[in-house]
């Protein structure tokens, strides 16, 4: 006898769900960045001298705290000039004394000698006084600038940093302007951050103009009266080390080529072990305090920056794979019918999409990639994604 034919109904391609849940979602945005310090300049000589002594952190990669001294010039000729400028103000005072003297004296003498006439000024020396007072005024000024001179023998750090490139030794001759050193501030570190310019669309910048109306409501740190919160993570020592800053502002111009916006973020106290290290404290740490992130965030640095954006309202974050053709998104109902909607998109990533939809009750969201997808075309739910 033959074989019975049986039919067999298909019940379609099995295909994977999440459950897509409508809600809050803060926008992520991600990038990447290369440290670089806030500050760099030249610290210069603003005296002529040979450099009589170096500071033993005044070289390549040395660290100093604001208002160490880090060279000196040989003060002998400053020294000396400053001697014989007082010894100008010694004479000029007497010679005002002296003038005072005059003065008092040539009034009761034109009184014994013309009474009842009105004396000249000049015959009770009033000019000659006004002119030794001059005279005192302009040798005091000289001394302070005597003073001023003799003080920038003693060049200091204007600001806590660390050094990068040393130009000048012990016994070399300087001038004016020179610069002895290439110097940076550790007190905060910017990182400049590339993104697509369409990007700004979802991160709270201060604008320009926002940033000068709002210094008068700054708060006593600078910080300012807003900030966009970064997640910065970087490796170093052969280790993944995180670290907190904000965004700050956007560079003046989009790159001409790239058409790519430069975001500014800033970061405090980068070199945090180093400031462990140089602190009185760090000599009484506690082995629970070995184990923080103390990482320095260095110069040149390269990181991996999330930047925290603004929260929309009524999203779904769907995998990036789960929306198709630019904005269709499959889902499968109770029955395991495929339906296909166009969501409105807000926003993709490389990874992730945050879209806006109406679902009906027991619809889920399909996963799973398939082929010749047509309406109302029948699906099986995988069974671990299946809701429960």
């Amino acid at each position: 006898a033959a074989p019975q034919r049986v039919e067999r109904v298909d019940l379609g391609p099995l295909v994977q769900t999440l459950d897509a849940r409508t809600g809050a979602h803060e926008v992520i945005v991600r990038a990447q960045g290369v440290v670089r310090p806030d500050r760099e300049i030249d610290l210069v000589s603003q005296v002529t001298g040979v450099v009589q002594w170096i500071s033993p952190e005044l070289e390549s990669g040395g660290f100093f705290a604001a208002g160490d001294l880090l060279a000196r010039i040989d003060p002998e000729d400053y020294e000396l000039a400053l001697e014989q400028l007082r010894a100008d103000v010694e004479r000029n005072r007497y010679l005002l004394e002296l003038e005072h003297g005059e003065a008092e004296i040539a009034g009761p003498e034109w009184d014994r000698f013309h009474p009842g006439v009105e004396p000249d000024p000049l015959v009770l020396r009033v000019p000659q006084v006004r002119a030794a007072e001059a005279t005192l005024r302009a040798s005091e000024a000289r001394q302070r600038e005597g003073e001023l001179r003799l003080e920038r023998t003693q060049i200091r750090a204007p600001f806590s940093g660390r050094v990068r490139t040393a130009n000048a030794d012990v016994g070399q001759y300087v001038g004016i302007g020179r610069a002895i050193a290439r110097i940076y501030s550790i007190e905060k570190a910017e990182i400049l951050v590339p993104i697509p310019d369409e990007e700004l669309a979802w991160i709270d910048v201060p604008s320009p103009l926002e940033s000068v109306t709002s210094l008068s409501r700054q708060d006593p740190e600078g910080s300012g009266t807003r900030s966009t919160p970064v997640s910065i993570t970087a490796r170093y020592a052969g280790k993944e080390h995180h670290w907190q800053g904000r965004v700050v502002r956007t560079e003046g111009e989009l790159d001409p080529r790239s058409r790519m916006a430069h975001l500014v973020v800033e970061v405090s106290d980068p070199y945090r072990r180093a400031a462990t290290l140089l602190s009185p404290q760090s000599a009484t740490q506690t082995p629970e305090s070995d184990t923080q992130d103390v990482a320095p965030l260095m110069v040149g640095l390269f990181c991996d920056i999330e930047i925290r954006g603004r929260i929309l309202q009524d999203v779904i974050e769907l995998p990036r794979g789960a929306i198709h053709a630019g904005d269709q998104v499959w889902t499968v109902t109770a029955a395991g019918q495929l339906r296909i909607h166009h969501a409105d998109v807000v926003r993709t990533s490389r990874d992730k999409g945050l879209v806006r939809l109406s679902l009906a009750d027991g619809e889920r969201v399909i996963a799973s990639q398939l082929k010749g997808v047509t309406q109302g075309m029948q699906v099986r739910i995988d069974s671990d994604s299946a809701p429960e």
